[in-house]
């Protein structure tokens, strides 16, 4: 824990906080994710970026973390809980890709960014091709930035893709947990608690994300597998 800096009293005036507020320095790694787990201690507590206005900013002393006590704040913490490390299994894939070359051949020269075709699935998964469902599609991220969706279907009826585009700032992007070395090449890895929920590969200004199932059921060395896989497409003929 770190004192206000230049001697200043740690008060915000005037106090007219019910919920804890817990700020988080959005500059700082992994900020958001202490700030959440922060929060299950504080109940009721707001999770919030660090705005910047002075008063605030003038008691930040460089913390990853400021909170400001609500009046709902009763001066106890709640009970940790620790949850049980996620067991490691190894992947459940087939490496296929022709079930990807097939789909993205049509569109290579309908974008100008590089396509990747996932050669490694998830063992039971295929292309999903439920009535009025499209395996691929070709859409505009923002108005601006042309993307591809590859979406493939488990044999448990669940459905996750790979998604590309030449978008790489799009805002889903901004709050990745780590950055790993996989085979050479970065990933940017998004999790959901202990679950992996996407994996981002990216190529200059392109970026290439696999998107677990709504629930996140692929586990997370499948999810590796499948990026690890990203092979560029050799040709659109």
């Amino acid at each position: 824990m770190l004192t206000p800096p230049n001697g200043l009293e740690p008060n915000i005036e005037p106090q007219n906080y019910f919920h804890t507020k817990i700020y988080y320095d959005p500059a700082q790694k992994g900020s958001k994710l202490a700030a959440g787990a922060l929060q299950k201690l504080m109940q009721p507590a707001d999770v919030v970026k660090l705005p910047r206005r002075h008063k605030l900013l003038a008691l930040d002393p460089g913390s990853m973390l400021m909170v400001v006590l609500g009046t709902a704040f009763h001066g106890s913490l709640g009970a940790t809980t620790t949850k049980p490390a996620p067991k490691h299994q190894a992947a459940y894939v087939r490496y296929d890709a022709s079930q990807g070359t097939n789909l993205l051949k049509p569109l290579a020269n309908k974008v100008k960014f590089k396509l990747m075709v996932p050669t490694v699935l998830e063992r039971n998964s295929y292309p999903d091709t439920l009535p009025s469902d499209k395996p691929v599609r070709r859409y505009y991220i923002d108005k601006h930035h042309k993307a591809v969706r590859l979406v493939f279907r488990t044999g448990g009826g669940e459905f996750w893709g790979v998604q590309e585009t030449d978008f790489e700032d799009a805002p889903a992007l901004s709050d990745k947990s780590f950055r790993h070395d996989l085979g050479g090449r970065e990933f940017d890895l998004y999790y959901n608690g202990s679950k992996l929920h996407m994996v981002v590969l990216r190529q200059g200004k392109n970026s290439y994300w696999v998107v677990n199932t709504l629930l996140d059921s692929l586990s997370n060395e499948t999810m590796l597998a499948i990026a690890k896989g990203l092979k560029p497409l050799t040709s659109g003929k």
